[in-house]
């Protein structure tokens, strides 16, 4: 069982980037949320009109950059990696739909050092690496038994964190864990970094199956790291964020006062109407009504939905407020030592900002994918302005 809006969420999870202008100075992004507004202007657009065909993405993941500027798209249906070059040049397609060696099936999340592609390989259960030409180096299993990977970022000294989700579906009144494991380089287990007790599922039995049932507005633990590799987190039950170096643990963390929001009649509505289930392989929009009987809502939403570091370092926060479409007030912005910067109103698409991750080399425009009726896909570059 699915949501369309989670099938967005994915879509657009980490495929939205940022990349500067050649040879144009920006002013600092600091500059731009103290004024309260930010603007967005598209300057480039990626389709079907100006890429060769083996260059069109079909859907796409996950999107990452490389010590040079080289972008990598992870194109989760077509099997394979497309590496562009700073100027947005196509340069070749990595892999294809296999199991072998340097094969994907469903490559899903991307982190990329200064000699290394890692790819989170979901249809194989394995992550891979390779070196950035897209030739292969190893590849080692992830079981079920470890979670499920959600996010993987690359740390300055060559490691990688990988954010997972595990879950205990044997166990109908057991929460799940969330944790932030780091990798070497030579995909050697480094470690747990972070762990956090989740309840986002909950699990049922049935005389025909088990289930897990989705539970709506569960907290959550957002993460990101930072330009200098501090590693930010927040888990969205409060309003705390914390911040931590990769070898000398936590450093501090900063609080944020917050109005708690409630969940309407509305949102309980939005959620079903978004929902699909599956029967005998045709999904359908028709909810059994076991699944209505035990979704859970809580009386009240988290604190924000969402945490990203830009290309400064500030630290921008994604609340809940009660009138937040209304308004248009859809970030808090921090600067790298916590300190509250201005809330932000965003001028544009809300679906398709709200999840954008930054290069940690360039500023002031990011990338974004859309999708057409048709289902085509096309890359906007965007600039951000106030």
């Amino acid at each position: 069982m699915k949501t369309k809006r989670l099938c967005a969420l994915l879509l657009l999870l980490v495929s939205i980037i940022s990349l500067a202008v050649a040879g144009e100075v920006s002013k600092p992004l600091a500059e731009i949320y103290k004024k309260g507004t930010v603007r967005f202007v598209p300057d480039l657009v990626l389709d079907e009109s100006s890429l060769p065909a083996e260059a069109l993405i079909e859907s796409l993941t996950d999107v990452k950059y490389d010590p040079q500027g080289n972008i990598y798209f992870c194109d989760y249906k077509a099997n394979n990696i497309k590496k562009f070059n700073q100027g947005v040049k196509f340069l070749k397609a990595i892999g294809r739909k296999g199991q072998g060696p340097g094969d994907f099936n469903m490559p899903f999340l991307l982190a990329v050092t200064a000699d290394r592609l890692f790819v989170w390989d979901m249809g194989n259960r394995r992550l891979c690496s390779l070196t950035l030409d897209g030739d292969f180096i190893k590849s080692i299993p992830i079981q079920f038994s470890q979670g499920m990977p959600t996010k993987m970022e690359a740390l300055p000294d060559g490691n990688i964190l990988i954010g997972m989700e595990r879950n205990y579906p044997s166990e109908e009144n057991r929460p799940g864990d969330y944790l932030i494991e780091i990798y070497s380089r030579e995909l050697d287990h480094q470690g747990t970094f972070y762990t956090q007790q989740v309840w986002t599922q909950k699990n049922i039995r049935t005389k025909e199956m088990r289930i897990a049932i989705a539970l709506p507005f569960a907290a959550q633990v957002c993460w990101d790291v930072s330009p200098d590799g501090k590693v930010i987190i927040g888990f969205s039950k409060n309003y705390e964020i914390e911040v931590y170096s990769s070898d000398r643990g936590k450093l501090f963390s900063f609080k944020h006062a917050y109005k708690p929001v409630k969940v309407t009649a509305k949102d309980k509505q939005e959620f079903f109407e978004g929902l699909t289930f599956s029967v005998d392989g045709v999904r359908t929009s028709q909810i059994p009504d076991f699944i209505i009987k035990n979704t859970d809502f809580p009386a009240e939403k988290p604190a924000f939905s969402h945490l990203k570091v830009d290309s400064d370092g500030n630290i921008l926060v994604w609340p809940y407020r009660p009138k937040r479409e209304e308004e248009g007030i859809y970030l808090d912005a921090f600067d790298t030592e916590g300190k509250f910067i201005n809330q932000v109103r965003l001028i544009g698409n809300k679906e398709t900002l709200a999840n954008f991750s930054w290069s940690k080399l360039y500023q002031g425009t990011f990338w974004s994918n859309e999708v057409d009726e048709a289902g085509r896909i096309k890359l906007i570059r965007y600039r951000l302005s106030d």
